[in-house]
């Protein structure tokens, strides 16, 4: 009774297969997007001005955030979330919190709102580093890159570990059909050689 089961989870394969393959190709189209347009921008850019890690801020920070949910049993889940709600957050209830403690105390609860809200409207869009005024290949080239890390990238990575966890779980099928093929064979033996035996004794 093992093999339908093994084709479901081959059929099963398959499928994610397919579209692990469409993905890695949406994924290779942005990518050479991106290039082309950071290759346009450092042509079209001011003199000397050229797009890339020189201009970097050295206080950047990850805007974006991996999760990983590993509660589902077909393998663990991949998704991004944006850094600056959480910690916006954060602030907010720390803010509440320390409210709290001191309107507990008696004590001026605007101090701890006026800092929270400075760093709830701290935009961090790395594109300012490279002025008010970015070219718009830079801002096609950032909308490519938002889009492969928030939506084919998890979910690239999401299919791959389903499929390791669908080879496992073919592998688990075949050893239980090959036992119960092997204790299928050992029954059927002593039968076969006993019937065998018979037709000897009576010719003797």
């Amino acid at each position: 009774m093992e093999q339908p089961h093994i084709d479901e989870l081959l059929e099963r394969y398959l499928g994610l297969v397919d579209e692990y393959t469409q993905l890695r190709q949406k994924l290779s189209e942005l990518q050479s997007g991106v290039y082309q347009n950071i290759a346009r921008a450092n042509f079209t850019g001011e003199r000397g001005m050229r797009y890339g890690q020189d201009h970097y801020d050295d206080r950047m920070q990850a805007t974006r955030l991996l999760v990983i949910d590993v509660e589902k049993t077909e393998g663990p889940v991949f998704s991004i979330i944006n850094a600056r709600m959480e910690e916006s957050d954060e602030v907010d209830s720390s803010a509440v919190k320390a409210e709290g403690e001191e309107s507990e105390q008696h004590a001026d609860g605007d101090s701890t709102k006026k800092p929270a809200q400075k760093k709830r409207n701290k935009n961090r869009n790395p594109l300012h580093w490279f002025g008010i005024f970015a070219p718009m290949p830079l801002r096609n080239a950032q909308t490519q890159s938002i889009q492969a890390v928030e939506e084919i990238i998890p979910k690239l990575v999401s299919v791959n570990a389903e499929m390791l966890h669908v080879e496992i779980e073919v592998r688990r099928a075949r050893k239980r059909r090959a036992k119960a093929e092997a204790a299928a064979n050992k029954e059927i033996g002593p039968t076969a050689s006993t019937e065998t035996e018979a037709p000897l004794l009576e010719a003797s």
